[in-house]
């Protein structure tokens, strides 16, 4: 290699490592053993046994890491996901010591960098890919991921005004119609999210004509997702797999059965279920190539990072006795092995946060879910299985259908 050519990849190493670091939540410092949690002391230390144990410990751990609105939206959201909107605080002030509410935060209006949102005719959109690792990274993420929380549709987020200098509040309500009213088939979208947003608020019976003029069913939007690639999509496949997931998990709930498009989708969850066993590395996590092959790359975050979005997705498509398999734990338990082992590397938040949303739907599934308080995430099982969230929870009952205005 030329030294210009050493050079220019040098500095895109570093340009990389400096983003990296940018979006990454700032973990506790080493000497810091105890803290204060939900009004217990709480050792900073990795149990030697008991896989239970070991994500309760893991879950304490990420939740001491300090996210600030200078981390980004893309970093901030990630977090709302990974431990859930009434848990994650932003500190707003270094000097004091003040925190907010990071959905309160959001929807308060305030700067955020990376934070776009924008009054459409129909609803809100939330504009993507403005920059990289603080924006949004895909249509619809965002608000997937409140989904996923089970978010009221009237909860309020203030919008400005093109100009900046004024502005008003819309309901999530208005997030989601745009959300509907924007999807397409054909047309190359990533319809990933859409399908985790639309069957939650309106049913997986949902027909609809978009803003496009072209009548839709829910259907539609499964069935171009279950066809299309799987390792060419995002994160290795894995928010397909976890939208395909929901959105059947949702179907079953409200009566229906496995045939036609969802026997596609039950079909291409099994499939994927045991290619990740079979790509699986000799410790236990997953392989660091998503479903591409086999691979045991040793960096921290990249371990991180396919693990926990492949537990994420596993842990909602699997059922009980799937997850206390061998392998399962196996890679549950490297999972907490690997971010114990990161406190001193910058993580990325997309990576991390997922890997925490992985680890309690594992716990909620295969433990006491209650135990988990305001970390217990909304789960869309069939009918005839627990719900597994706490009395009064966001999302404990389906919203019922809503129309469009």
């Amino acid at each position: 290699m030329s030294r210009a050519k050493t050079g220019l990849w040098l500095g895109a190493v570093a340009v990389v490592a400096a983003l990296c670091a940018s979006c990454a939540p700032e973990p506790p410092p080493p000497a810091k053993q105890e803290v204060k949690a939900q009004g217990d002391d709480i050792k900073i230390t990795l149990p030697a046994t008991g896989l239970q144990g070991r994500i309760d410990a893991t879950l304490k751990l990420i939740r001491q890491y300090t996210v600030r609105p200078s981390d980004g939206f893309w970093t901030v959201f990630h977090a709302i996901l990974g431990l859930g909107p009434k848990t994650v605080e932003l500190v707003v002030d270094d000097k004091t010591g003040a925190r907010m509410n990071a959905l309160d935060y959001i929807g308060s209006g305030r700067e955020m960098r990376g934070l776009d949102f924008v009054a459409t005719p129909n609803g809100v959109d939330v504009l993507s890919n403005r920059e990289m690792h603080f924006s949004q990274g895909h249509q619809d993420q965002f608000i997937a991921e409140m989904t996923q929380w089970g978010l009221s549709p009237d909860r309020e987020f203030f919008v400005r005004d093109k100009d900046g200098n004024g502005g008003k509040k819309y309901p999530f309500r208005d997030f989601i119609n745009e959300c509907k009213m924007r999807a397409r088939v054909g047309k190359g979208q990533e319809l990933s999210w859409a399908i985790v947003v639309i069957p939650y608020y309106f049913g997986t019976d949902a027909s609809w004509t978009n803003a496009h003029g072209e009548k839709l069913h829910l259907e539609d939007l499964v069935r171009e997702e279950v066809e299309a690639s799987v390792t060419q999509a995002a994160c290795g496949g894995t928010h397909r797999l976890f939208g395909l997931a929901w959105a059947y998990h949702l179907h079953l709930r409200r009566g229906g059965k496995t045939e036609g498009v969802w026997k596609q989708v039950a079909d291409k969850l099994e499939e994927y279920k045991a290619l990740t066993k079979k790509l699986r590395n000799p410790d236990g996590s997953f392989s660091t190539r998503f479903y591409e092959g086999k691979e045991d790359d040793p960096h921290v975050g990249k371990r991180i990072n396919t693990t926990g979005h492949m537990l994420e997705w596993l842990s909602l498509a699997m059922t009980e006795d799937e997850l206390r398999a061998g392998w399962v734990q196996d890679a549950v338990n490297a999972l907490t092995e690997m971010i114990f082992k990161s406190q001193n590397v910058p993580v990325p938040g997309g990576g991390l946060y997922h890997a925490a949303h992985g680890l309690l739907l594992y716990y909620a599934r295969v433990y006491d879910g209650t135990r988990l308080g305001t970390m217990q995430p909304v789960i869309p099982l069939p009918s005839d299985q627990p719900p597994w969230r706490s009395p009064g929870s966001p999302g404990l009952e389906l919203p019922g259908v809503f129309s469009l205005r």
